[in-house]
């Protein structure tokens, strides 16, 4: 029996680590990130975008920095000069956007760190905004969509005829949707120094009515007055916005010009609404969807998001129940180009070897 003490037995050196480097273990350096934007302004610059986006006034920008009004405009301007925007709502959403890319670009970086998945559509159109993300299913929503021209060729032959001024009307309030969608609010205030508003008008004034939204949103507040004020109500047998388009376009100017709750509480209203037009839905909920993301409510901005969502889906269904074929039930790849049996299995071996 070994009578040794525990305590005493020697004890084997441990050997020294492996310094071989495996695939598994090999380091490889970190990519740096993207410099972000936001690298470029002072401390000063973000304090002022952060009292931006929590919808604070130049006065009280002002009181919080300790300058004077007067210079905290100048400031202001010369900011938003810099990040090429030209007013209050723009630089919130620049700086929204700024920051979602910013955080991206880390993740994708970081060693470790799985790069972002989307939980849902709406966290995809926050971050990778609501154009992009809705991708194809956009032609769905919106004015002179699929759902108008299934109609329109059903109840009116012209439709099937359209003239060269029918076309470039169409595609110009389909041009104007899609500023709205994507948040570039300037391209309505630059249709509008055009002339825009009157052609589109004449065509159809709920058209004007998405012109109009871009400038509310963009915080052109003189343009977006003369543009309501030129939209005269509809009356029976006569051009004109209805009186919900109306009561949409005053309730969002209200929610970005004085933050009023009760604004985007009323186009909750109208957009569930029975009789809520489909057309006039989408840019409501675009809207709103627009309005949720300068409050930096992000829950409720995601939300809107995927009810977005839903009705290009609701749509695309019911147009596919009805024998469109917009989008094919199965993806079937086209036929190659011709080339022998024989010629192709002797391709396939050379690239084997």
């Amino acid at each position: 029996m070994n009578t040794k003490s525990e305590k005493n037995r020697a004890t084997p050196t441990p050997s020294a680590p492996s310094t071989q480097v495996t695939p598994s273990t090999r380091v490889t350096p970190a990519t740096p990130p993207i410099p972000s934007p936001l690298s470029a302004l002072s401390d000063t610059d973000k304090k002022m975008l952060e009292l931006l986006l929590k919808g604070a006034s130049g006065r009280t920008i002002a009181q919080r920095l300790g300058y004077k009004e007067g210079t905290t405009r100048v400031y202001l301007h010369s900011l938003y000069k810099r990040i090429g925007v030209n007013n209050k709502t723009s630089a919130v959403t620049w700086y929204l956007d700024t920051i979602a890319a910013n955080e991206q670009n880390i993740e994708q970086v970081n060693q470790g760190q799985p790069m972002h998945r989307f939980n849902s559509f709406g966290d995809m159109a926050v971050r990778r905004g609501l154009l992009n993300s809705l991708g194809f299913l956009g032609v769905f929503v919106g004015p002179y969509g699929r759902m108008w021209e299934v109609a329109s060729k059903l109840k009116d032959a012209r439709s099937l005829r359209p003239t060269v001024a029918d076309l470039q009307l169409r595609s110009l309030a389909r041009s104007l949707w899609e500023a709205l969608v994507a948040g570039d609010f300037a391209e309505g205030k630059r249709q509008f120094d055009s002339g825009t508003l009157p052609k589109v008008f004449v065509a159809s004034p709920s058209d004007a009515v998405v012109l109009t939204m871009l400038l509310i949103l963009g915080g052109y507040t003189s343009s977006a007055k003369k543009a309501i004020a030129s939209l005269p109500p509809r009356k029976s047998g006569s051009l004109g916005v209805t009186a919900d388009e109306l009561r949409g376009l005053l309730a969002t100017s209200d929610a970005v010009e004085r933050g009023s709750d009760s604004g985007v509480a009323a186009l909750h209203e109208l957009i569930g609404a029975a009789n809520a037009r489909p057309v006039y839905r989408h840019v409501m909920l675009t809207a709103l969807f627009h309005l949720y993301r300068m409050r930096n409510d992000m829950p409720r901005t995601m939300a809107v998001a995927d009810a977005i969502w839903a009705e290009a889906e609701s749509a695309q269904k019911h147009l596919a129940a009805s024998g469109d074929k917009t989008l094919p039930p199965e993806a079937t790849l086209p036929t190659p180009p011709p080339v022998t049996a024989s010629k192709l299995t002797s391709y396939l071996e050379k690239l084997g070897a």
